[in-house]
């Protein structure tokens, strides 16, 4: 744990209050589940509901107010109407508080000025009384090591993800297909209207935590675009950073306005700036989920040219075309590669050509791992894209034999294929196989493969980290600019300070 940081102690709280925490069972929208979260958590430090109509919530004694908690309190998750913040952010700044989480909603998102005065004058209040500020209208922090969540069924195991986000539904979400990823976090973070912290203030935080690898973000707009477009060039050259932005529309434009009191701004400026800061853009949570699973789980391809295994017949063609449109080529196997395949793969019904069309090496275990040998050694084939057809393999292994042959021969690939392997599962619409191809993946995740439930999120997944591996490279390249021609006496570097266009 890095103590220096300033929001180390939002992360790592020693004490929480929660304003608007209730005896009333399974209340909605109360602070109750904040509690609940952190007990399960397994919360070191000391909680303490505050409810002044009464004594006890959820076996813990209740306060009637902050100024009543005969401790420091180090954040304080306001769940309360809207005409009680001023007061409760008054009793927070007699108190000394650290940190405010407000999920209170209905501030300035709603475009009304009274409603958005209110969040001003709470804003006011707490910096000049040096108190910062999540929210309003956000979930909160989710940090296991920390024993903070703000929903009880949150994982309590830790892992090298983050996760900042502008919306909370979304942060349950990712959290949720996460998981079906063997993803854990180290931190997520919701920020909803960003009256005081702004998300490259967390990423200034992310960016030397020690437990966060791997950074996804989900932005409706930027109050500050400059600052986080800064703050992503220091910290994509050592963590990836994945990124979702909403209101790439006119329509979602409007709604990000009625739902965080954000402005869109111009997709133009957001891809210049994804490019220069080398980030990582997707367009959905499960495109968002499945970009850092392959980021953390696979190694980093040289380029973009895909070899195709698996998929046959009429639906090699779709793929192929579907992997080009989505930035791959899926070139021609050389011709030495071809001479090796047909010495032990039948020509009749079959192709040697890329997709492979090879259905016999799906059943048979040493043309399988001859064929991922050869494709190893073809210099042309920078990726495998492994379709996997589990009614196939039914038909011809059959239930869970079938299974646990097509997992050990992908383990085998695994070992031989220096070079990525991308492994897609589709969901079937047959429920026994949709068991079965579920309790496949459960095996691959924990195993540190990542699966695909599409073949188009698995060239996108490809596409980008290629992506990505081409900035760093262009980094790299700089750098050695510069120290050969600071090497030299008398040579003054020019550098271009171009900002995005």
């Amino acid at each position: 744990m890095n103590n220096c940081h300033e929001l180390e102690r939002l992360f790592y709280p020693e004490s929480i209050a929660v304003v608007g925490a209730t005896p009333k069972e399974k209340l909605i929208g109360s602070g109750n589940m904040f509690v609940e979260g952190a007990f399960k958590q397994g919360f070191k430090g000391r909680i303490y509901p505050v409810n002044p109509d009464a004594d006890r919530i959820l076996g813990f004694k209740a306060y009637h107010s902050v100024r009543d908690i005969p401790d420091e309190v180090d954040l304080v998750i306001f769940a309360i109407p809207l005409k009680a913040v001023i007061k409760v952010m008054e009793d927070c700044a007699a108190k000394k508080v650290k940190f405010v989480h407000m999920f209170t909603a209905g501030f300035s998102e709603t475009g009304h000025n009274e409603y958005a005065e209110v969040e001003r004058k709470a804003l006011k209040i707490a910096r000049d009384n040096h108190i910062r500020v999540i929210g309003p209208n956000c979930m909160g922090i989710y940090c296991p090591e920390g024993g903070v969540a703000f929903q009880a069924a949150f994982p309590t195991q830790s892992g090298p993800v983050a996760f900042v986000s502008q919306s909370g539904s979304l942060v349950n979400e990712i959290i949720d297909k996460g998981a079906r990823q063997a993803l854990r976090f180290s931190k997520v973070v919701s920020f909803g209207n960003a009256s005081d912290l702004q998300p490259h203030d967390f990423l200034e935080y992310l960016a030397q935590d020690r437990k966060t690898e791997f950074i996804g973000v989900y932005l409706e707009g930027l109050k500050d675009g400059r600052a986080f477009f800064e703050m992503a060039k220091k910290i994509t050259p050592n963590k990836p950073m994945v990124v979702m932005k909403g209101g790439q529309t006119e329509g979602g434009s409007r709604a990000t306005r009625s739902h965080t009191a954000s402005i869109a701004g111009s997709m133009k400026i957001w891809q210049a700036m994804c490019r220069q800061a080398g980030l990582i853009p997707v367009n959905s949570v499960d495109e968002m989920a499945m970009t850092l699973a392959a980021l953390k789980s696979l190694p980093m391809p040289s380029g973009v040219n895909a070899a195709i295994f698996g998929e046959f017949g009429g639906g090699s063609v779709l793929t192929t075309d579907t992997a080009e449109k989505a930035g791959l080529k899926v070139p021609h196997l050389s011709e030495k590669t071809i001479q090796r395949l047909e010495e032990f793969l039948p020509l009749a019904g079959h192709s040697m050509k890329n997709p492979l069309d090879a259905a016999t090496a799906m059943f048979d275990d040493r043309a399988f791992i001859r064929l991922i040998d050869i494709l190893r050694e073809d210099p042309v084939i920078d990726a495998l894209i492994f379709v996997q057809q589990l009614n196939a393999i039914d038909r011809h292994v059959g239930g869970r034999g079938g299974l646990k042959h097509l997992f050990e021969m992908t383990m085998k690939a695994r070992e031989i294929f220096s070079k990525p392997i991308f492994i897609v599962l589709r969901p079937e619409e047959d429920l026994r196989l949709e068991i079965m191809r579920q309790s496949l993946v459960e095996d691959f995740h924990a195993a540190g493969m990542t699966t695909f439930t599409s073949f188009a999120s698995a060239a996108k997944a490809l596409y980008s980290m290629n992506q990505y591996r081409e900035y760093l490279d262009s980094l790299q390249r700089e750098t050695r600019r510069e120290s050969f021609w600071s090497s030299r006496p008398g040579t003054t570097l020019k550098t271009s300070s171009r900002a995005a266009d």
